[in-house]
């Protein structure tokens, strides 16, 4: 275990409801746990200290829907719509990746991830074009040592001559893939506690291009495997064919608190109700989401039934991993859909900046089953937690340090990321990363892969 911090007269915004936004602040960290947040804290132990004047200590962002391996797309999709992007990024992009392509993408978008104050990650990794593809994934995040679920898609990306796909292996065993992910969860994820940094998860095939009783198959594999998460793409808004999905689950018993489901824009009420009930977690990802015309954000309308509501980046071939992006987009949308429903000019917000922090948040934390372990600045809790520093030109004044976060802040505000205890931002700079040299790798790889 690493070194002991506590950081000094912060403001700190706890998000938890019994500790609430404090000012003049302390957060003591001993190996790796919250151990006392309060004014002027008293302790024994000699901590490394961090002047928190001037700054805002929250928790660590929880990204809970990213397919990281497209670190190389980076704005590729910029105007795709959905049709796009499946065409492009999935069907020929994806088969020309490497194994090495694979861990590059992987390493760099969740190195791109801390220094925007995403602490965990949900992978919903579709780039398994073999076996070594996936341990290079995994790979990936051990290094940069962030906290994520690695959760193993059963896509294909399909084989054309001059890809990175294996032909033979495609046609012959289809199936290789979902024995795979056994031997994946024995090789890395022998242990896969809350507390763990990377727990093993399954990504389902497209649910509404997939037979139900295959659905089925791999639901009940992926937890007979110990999968932690299980996810998938559900109810794309005008790309929802109407299968309703999550009410076929619900009549068969399949639903569960390790279910994930991304987007859900046009989830019926009935749904609603099933996930509420079963404890599910939905990701919405609003860039994604309103770009690409999967109607509008599901999230505020989840959590008002009682579900776990989060939020995820998605694709970065077209958004950022940057969820202060994601949280102004899913809280003005909202807003705006709020009031224009309204019969009269809106005399009181009809949302807050509190909420949308939350979903961000313990909303995440409660998606994927680690409220108890993650999500707010709470004694006991794995320290997953950041330090923004008031001082550039828009944060100055920062009066309320809620809607500075939510309205004002960016990644570059950041001065210190600490996941589990261990500093892996500090200063505004990535701890342990030689980034010019690694940026050249990752442009070598980009040029591979377009050629």
């Amino acid at each position: 275990m690493g070194s002991d911090y506590i950081i000094k007269n912060a403001t700190v915004v706890s998000v938890d409801k019994d500790i609430g936004t404090v000012s003049n602040c302390d957060v003591l960290i001993e190996k790796g746990v919250i151990a006392a947040v309060g004014p002027d804290l008293q302790y024994s132990s000699k901590p490394i200290v961090i002047d928190g004047t001037n700054a805002i200590v929250s928790p660590g962002f929880i990204d809970t829907h990213r397919h990281t391996w497209q670190t190389q797309l980076r704005t590729i999709g910029s105007d795709y719509v959905l049709s796009d992007y499946i065409l492009n990024l999935r069907q020929i992009y994806g088969a020309s990746y490497t194994v090495h392509d694979a861990y590059l993408g992987n390493y760099c978008g969740a190195l791109d991830s801390i220094d925007n104050g995403i602490t965990y990650l949900i992978d919903h990794s579709h780039i398994i074009n073999s076996p070594e593809h996936a341990d290079a994934a995994i790979k990936g995040l051990q290094d940069a040592k962030i906290r994520a679920t690695f959760c193993y898609a059963m896509y294909p990306n399909p084989h054309w001559e001059g890809s990175c796909m294996d032909k033979e292996r495609e046609e012959k065993t289809p199936d290789w893939r979902l024995h795979d992910t056994k031997r994946v969860a024995e090789k890395f994820f022998k242990s896969s506690q809350p507390g763990d940094l990377l727990r093993m998860g399954f990504a389902l095939s497209e649910p509404d291009l997939t037979p139900f009783d295959r659905l089925v198959q791999e639901i009940d594999y992926a937890r007979s495997i110990g999968c932690k998460v299980i996810t998938g793409h559900f109810n794309f808004g005008k790309w929802d064919p109407g299968n309703c999905i999550i009410r076929q689950f619900g009549q068969r018993g399949l639903l569960g608190s390790d279910l994930l489901l991304s987007h859900g824009n046009t989830l019926r009420d009935d749904e609603l109700e099933f996930i509420a009930k079963h404890g599910c977690g939905i990701s919405s990802t609003p860039d994604t989401e309103l770009q690409m015309g999967m109607s509008h954000p599901v999230a505020f309308k989840a959590k008002d039934r009682g579900c776990s509501a989060s939020l995820g980046v998605d694709v970065c071939c077209s958004a950022p991993a940057d969820m202060f992006a994601q949280m102004r987009l899913l809280l003005q949308a909202q807003r705006h859909l709020e009031h224009e429903a309204a019969d009269s000019a809106p005399l009181k917000m009809s949302r807050s900046c509190e909420e949308v922090l939350e979903i961000a948040t313990m909303g995440g934390a409660k998606a994927v089953g680690l409220e108890k372990v993650i999500g707010s600045i709470t004694p006991g809790k794995r320290a997953d937690l950041l330090v923004t520093r008031c001082d550039a030109p828009r944060l100055v004044p920062a009066h309320d340090p809620i809607g500075t976060l939510v309205l004002y802040a960016n990644g570059s505000d950041i001065d210190t990321v600490m996941i589990n205890g261990e500093i892996v931002k500090s200063g505004g700079k990535l701890t342990n990363v030689d980034w010019p040299n690694l940026r050249e790798e990752l442009r070598a790889s980009v040029a591979a892969i377009v050629s």
